[in-house]
């Protein structure tokens, strides 16, 4: 093991922290700049830009004609989002997850529709420019949707364009550095776990699949601490359905690859359980509660454990 690997690991879990922080400030002042809901804020600026790790690993996939690869890429890191980055993210900044108005229960609509459209790829069993087209069409009709009907943020400020553009840059570049602080905690995570011997199949499943997630669970930690709950679920959820609909669209317009139906098969079920689980905690009492937050995080173990090859008989 390197001797620089846990510094280095506890030095970017710091610096996530609190750039993360900074990071919710200059969305809310881009909100209020361009008349945005929180959730249209975490939906549009959140979720697509926390999902660049995710995009930058299926588009380098499509192009080398593995089809496959972008599909599971995609579909575990959704399983990942709905259960351990939603639980831990209620369990660490010790907030429930509330859902209030019609239109945040919206999206969570809009996520189970997202769910099931890894169905179709498993029944076609490729990806291909048609389904590129339908589902980047999907991500503008969800995207148009949420910035126009959900309910009105503050009114718009009217703020110079220069000083609109260095929050824009500021919130770009802290987000640049999220990602990259996660790359670092990924390699240094992965440097201690083979040097206390855990096989590669466990890094894989466990360190490297949380890794692309972090941006997500940094900033949803830091709106839920202030209260912002639609940005949180915007940027959660949103997260989920920008990577069905976008990425997983832009994979399809460039591989004509076939998807391994069998792989697929193997994880579509955790994907339906935890959209559904959500689904019920947000349709049954508006909140994802601490008790709701510990049942995700079970389902993801449980998840992680098949895996690598242990079977749990109750699933």
């Amino acid at each position: 093991m390197n001797v620089y690997s846990i510094p280095l690991l506890i030095a970017s879990l710091f610096f996530i922290g609190i750039i993360s922080e900074r990071t919710i400030k200059y969305v809310l002042a881009l909100s209020r700049a361009f008349g945005l809901s929180e959730m249209a804020a975490g939906f549009i600026l959140l979720s697509v830009t926390t999902s660049l790790p995710e995009l930058s690993v299926s588009t380098i996939a499509a192009f080398a004609d593995e089809g496959g690869l972008s599909v599971g890429n995609v579909l575990g890191s959704n399983i990942a989002n709905l259960t351990i980055i939603v639980g831990l993210a209620v369990l660490l900044s010790k907030t429930a997850i509330l859902v209030k108005g019609q239109y945040q229960k919206e999206l969570v609509q809009f996520l189970f529709l997202s769910s099931i459209i890894p169905l179709f790829i498993v029944q076609r069993g490729s990806l291909g420019p048609i389904l590129g087209v339908v589902l980047l069409v999907l991500f503008i009709y969800f995207s148009l949707t949420i910035s126009r009907k959900t309910e009105k943020a503050d009114k718009v400020e009217q703020q110079p364009a220069k000083h609109t553009a260095m929050v824009g840059f500021k919130f770009i570049l802290s987000l640049t550095l999220i990602i990259f602080l996660s790359i670092l905690v990924v390699d240094s995570s992965v440097d201690i776990a083979e040097s206390i011997g855990l096989p590669p199949s466990i890094i894989g499943a466990t360190i490297v699949g949380l890794g692309t997630s972090l941006p997500e669970l940094a900033t949803t930690i830091q709106a839920l601490k202030k209260q912002l709950f639609g940005m949180a679920l915007g940027n959660l959820l949103g997260s989920c359905i920008t990577n069905v609909t976008l990425i997983l669209g832009v994979s399809s317009l460039i591989s004509f690859s076939e998807v391994s139906i069998v792989a697929v098969e193997s994880i579509m079920f955790y994907v339906l359980l935890s959209s559904l689980s959500v689904w019920y905690m947000v349709g049954s009492g508006e909140v994802i509660s601490k008790r709701g937050a510990i049942f995700l995080c079970v389902i993801y173990t449980i998840f992680v454990l098949q895996q690598v090859g242990i079977s749990v008989f109750i699933f």
